[in-house]
């Protein structure tokens, strides 16, 4: 069901209306980053009441393919199949894309956002930094 949430942003407006409507504490939803465009699922989430929204802990990727033989290696956990995908800093530039996308939207009414890539304060200034810029330079506009 999660994966469906975010990808389908009807999905993630009627949810997170339910939420809304039962909780008393704020609500952030997590947006996640499979997606081709990060807007609508944000978009969605403000509709429906969201106090503010979250990305993106990790992307999901086959890190298991062999590019020259073209194979797939099935990643193997106590004998049963997993799936993984990128996560820490290496989200980074996805996470900074994302964050920058949605604050270009001036629908959006989001102070700030961003988890993604975090590390260290830097990490941080900059996520905060990305938002600013695009907000900025999406006022001026």
């Amino acid at each position: 069901m999660g994966a469906a949430m975010g990808q389908v942003p009807e999905y993630t407006s009627m949810v997170t209306e339910w939420v809304k409507e039962v909780s008393t504490l704020p609500v952030i939803v997590k947006l996640t980053p499979n997606v081709t465009h990060i807007v609508p699922p944000g978009k969605a989430a403000q509709k429906g009441g969201a106090d503010a929204v979250s990305l993106m802990q990790y992307d999901q990727f086959d890190h298991g393919r062999r590019c020259r033989t073209r194979w797939f290696r099935i990643q193997n956990v106590n004998g049963m199949a997993a799936h993984g995908g990128y996560c820490g800093t290496a989200v980074k530039p996805i996470a900074l894309n994302m964050v920058s996308e949605l604050a270009r939207d001036a629908e959006l009414q989001y102070s700030d956002l961003g988890i993604g890539g975090i590390n260290t304060w830097r990490d941080a200034v900059r996520i905060h930094a990305a938002w600013c810029g695009a907000r900025f330079r999406s006022a001026r506009r």
